[in-house]
């Protein structure tokens, strides 16, 4: 377990999970690089914080991901010349639990990426990309209900309701 009044996990260039099993409870970031968080496999489970995951690039591949957040889930803002921001999902399990509010659960400054994987977004506004987004696969379910795509917005939900920390696996 780690827990901290400030971030969790952090690292300047790179944070790589690869494997076991992190508990964290943060102040601020559960987790934070400056440069790219990329989770291969594990259980990584982010019981508090300000923003779960926080990076210029984002990129999980597998494992199993729980993120319990007041501002947002995971946030790819640029933080780094020559690293455009972005977050890319290619499989893993993935439940985001957000607080009520201007929250986002998956908010890129730049592109959205979902390719693959089980995505359970508990928020009022689940996605916020000011680039590309793109949705090629994997199951994503909004406050319960599975959603065919990714909506663009900004806060407020459009339609998805809900939020708060509840419902889904892994709900506060």
């Amino acid at each position: 377990m780690i827990s901290s009044s400030d971030k969790g996990l952090k690292g300047d260039d790179m944070v790589g999970i690869a494997g076991g099993e992190i508990t964290i409870d943060a102040g601020t970031d559960g987790v934070r690089s400056d440069n790219t968080v990329v989770v291969y496999d594990g259980s990584l489970n982010i019981e508090y914080s300000s923003e779960g995951i926080e990076s210029s690039a984002v990129v999980i591949n597998d494992g199993e991901i729980t993120v319990n957040a007041m501002d947002d889930g995971i946030n790819a803002t640029q933080k780094v010349d020559g690293v455009y921001p972005g977050i890319e999902i290619n499989g893993g399990v993935i439940t985001v639990n957000m607080a009520q509010g201007d929250t986002d659960a998956l908010d890129s400054n730049g592109y959205l990426y979902v390719n693959g994987g089980e995505i359970y977004l508990n928020a009022q506004s689940p996605f916020d990309y000011d680039g590309e987004g793109s949705y090629t696969g994997g199951t994503i379910y909004v406050n319960g209900t599975e959603v065919d795509g990714i909506y663009n917005q900004m806060m407020g939900g459009h339609g998805f309701g809900g939020g708060g920390f509840g419902g889904g696996p892994g709900g506060w």
